[in-house]
């Protein structure tokens, strides 16, 4: 049965707004109101002991906005995240439409937009193609016209029609905040946050947002905005003003807070509130228990079945997007047309003019296929790894938003790799033709493929896939955009080192276990393998057992590449979804008043102790679920206190 919370306030807070809003009106009613918003009680503890809100409550009705305004560091952006289902509550509970928001946030997701203060958008897509794609991935279950029936009613609703052909990049801070908006509206949420949507524009763009904000307000949204901007809060229903300590110091009316501090002057509000934030939660607590205190009429409904995502279709889309990007940067494109052309021109420079065939020992070159071969490995190396190095850092804020809706971790990767090693391999063929064509083909026959050329494409193709998937785990794991040169150089090095074919690794204690980690060192072997490098280049510096001209060695040397490959893809997984983990960037403290609380596991997926079982809804994670957790402290310090959410 549901569970009803007593009160009254809620409904006259809905009345006023309808009554004062055409829009709203008809929207406000006491069965709508049963979709409100009730925050109850939350807070949020830190590990280490640091409160970062305590027992703040409010309600919010359709037809309402409400904005959260306080001091630097008060948990503005935390409590816009809790309420959004981004962060778990310590204590308290966030209902919205009488369902437990943390509980069934998959359910639920759909109904809530969030609007975070950095604009979440590829600049290169117009605002249509943008909306298009987000419709796709957010609407799967509607057919393509009604999709564009939607794309249609929010550039009209939001006023950006006229812009609906222009690239974000081009749009004005406004516009991009408009068309960032834009998205959440896509799937009609009834709930909208705004987290800083005012930050970094003018006067008039904030009273133009403002008032965006209010007419979606009328039209029977909750909406609520995190602000810093303080000339336009009397366009909003209710302002709920935190403490540096992360409390309630006001929550009513935007004109009546003058009445409770004595003054109109926000510069002397902020002060006083500042001065002594804990005097100022008191204050406000005494005029709660006065009778002050809003009531609420609330229903929470019991636990709903989620729905999973279809992810087929997320990856034809996201491959179709990412087409689309890369068609869109031009400059990028050039690049990945020019790169296979210039390497293929670099390699033909190798003096001799045997090419893959015997050299002579006492020639002029007698390293010439050797020499080759490293070149082209190296090349496809470092192709793949240019390819995808600043990908997933690059959308790192866009992917966490998209997986928040629903974009599943695993086709948002596997159409990454499916994009990336079609173009590896389209830029190996080119590579392998210029150099085939400059220096002839190989002389032995083909082991399994019945071509040499056919043979050797294949190997130096697939080194450049596996190479793209590893510029793609590369981009997970750093943190910045400014540590991706750094990466491509070093991961560029350990390849030409490990590979085996300019300084010897086969037999040698380290080096030739750490090699076999190393993608390079089993394409470099499977090509040498194919040329029978080991005859046709009789004073190598090095030789190997893996580059015997046998079938077996060749089948193992791209097994084992392959298999590489594999483990790369999930290793990239794994970390794409701790980068974009959503539940809950900090990690609560556990106390003994939530001891009793049966939902404190799920309000808590990241205390300390380590081998508990997965909650419900929770997938098994041997960095929680098992005796492993220690490995956290090795992970980057912004990341060790995460959970992977599903």
């Amino acid at each position: 049965m549901p569970v009803r919370v007593d009160s009254t306030e809620a409904v006259m807070v809905h009345n006023s707004v309808s009554a004062s809003s055409p829009a709203g009106a008809g929207v406000a009613s006491d069965a709508g109101w049963s979709g409100g918003l009730n925050v109850e009680l939350v807070g949020l503890t830190l590990s280490d002991g640091r409160q970062l809100l305590s027992e703040v409550s409010f309600t919010a009705c359709p037809g309402s906005l409400t904005a959260i305004i306080g001091p630097s560091g008060a948990g503005k952006t935390t409590l816009a995240n809790l309420v959004a289902g981004v962060v778990r509550p310590t204590t308290g509970a966030v209902t919205f439409d009488g369902y437990d928001i943390h509980t069934n946030y998959a359910v639920l997701r759909r109904r809530i937009g969030l609007v975070p203060q950095r604009d979440v958008v590829h600049p290169l897509l117009t605002v249509r193609q943008a909306l298009r794609y987000a419709a796709e991935l957010r609407l799967p279950e509607v057919g393509p016209a009604d999709r564009q029936r939607a794309v249609d009613r929010v550039l009209e609703e939001l006023e950006l029609t006229d812009h609906a052909h222009t690239r974000m990049a081009d749009l004005s801070g406004g516009q991009r905040k408009r068309a960032s908006v834009a998205m959440e509206l896509l799937t009609e949420p009834a709930l909208l946050i705004l987290d800083e949507p005012t930050s970094g524009l003018d006067p008039a763009l904030d009273r133009q947002v403002m008032s965006m904000l209010r007419r979606l307000a009328d039209a029977g949204r909750v909406v609520l905005v995190v602000t810093h901007c303080l000339a336009y809060l009397d366009v909003c229903d209710r302002v709920l003003f935190l403490t540096s300590a992360g409390k309630t110091a006001y929550h009513g009316r935007p004109g009546g807070i003058a009445e409770v501090m004595g003054t109109s002057d926000w510069a002397e509000i902020f002060a006083r509130i500042g001065a002594d934030p804990e005097a100022a939660h008191r204050r406000f607590l005494a005029r709660q228990s006065a009778g002050d205190r809003p009531a609420q009429t609330l229903w929470r409904r019991d636990t709903v079945a989620r729905r999973r995502p279809r992810r087929l279709g997320q990856v034809w889309t996201v491959v179709r997007r990412q087409l689309r990007l890369i068609v869109a940067d031009r400059g990028y494109l050039l690049f990945l047309i020019l790169m296979p052309h210039l390497l293929g021109a670099l390699t033909l420079v190798v003096p001799g003019d045997v090419g893959f065939g015997v050299a002579d020992p006492s020639g002029p070159a007698p390293n010439e296929p050797a020499q080759l071969l490293m070149l082209l490995n190296i090349s496809a190396v470092f192709m793949g790894m240019a390819l995808t190095i600043r990908d997933l850092v690059g959308e790192r804020n866009i992917f966490r938003r998209e997986q928040a809706v629903g974009l599943s971790a695993s086709a948002y990767l596997t159409a990454k790799v499916v994009v990336y090693c079609g173009i590896a391999a389209a830029q190996t063929a080119v590579l392998t033709a210029i150099v085939v064509l400059g220096k002839g083909r190989p002389d032995r026959g083909a082991l399994l493929l019945g071509h040499p050329v056919v043979e050797l494409y294949v190997t130096l193709a697939v080194t450049a896939a596996v190479s793209a998937i590893t510029g793609l785990a590369l981009s997970a794991a750093v943190r910045s955009q400014d540590q991706i040169l750094p990466a491509l150089v070093i991961a560029v090095m350990l390849s030409i080192v490990f590979s085996g074919g300019l300084i010897p690794v086969s037999g040698r204690f380290g080096l030739d276990h750490l090699s076999r980690f190393v993608p390079a060192r089993w394409g470099f072997a499977a090509s040498a393998s194919t040329t029978d490098l080991l005859n046709v280049a009789p004073l190598l510096p090095a030789r190997d057992a893996l580059w015997v001209h046998d079938t077996d060695r060749w089948v193992t040397n791209m097994v084992f590449l392959v298999v590489l490959g594999i483990a790369l893809i999930g290793v990239t997984r794994w970390r794409i979804r701790l980068n974009a983990v959503l539940r809950s960037p900090l990690r609560a403290r556990t106390t003994p008043s939530r001891a009793g609380n049966p939902d404190c596991a799920k309000r808590d997926p990241l205390h300390r102790r380590p081998g508990r079982w997965p909650v419900p809804g929770e997938r098994w994670n041997p960095m929680v679920n098992s005796g492993f957790g220690t490995l956290r402290r090795f992970l980057p310090p912004s990341h060790r206190h995460r959970t992977i959410p599903e």
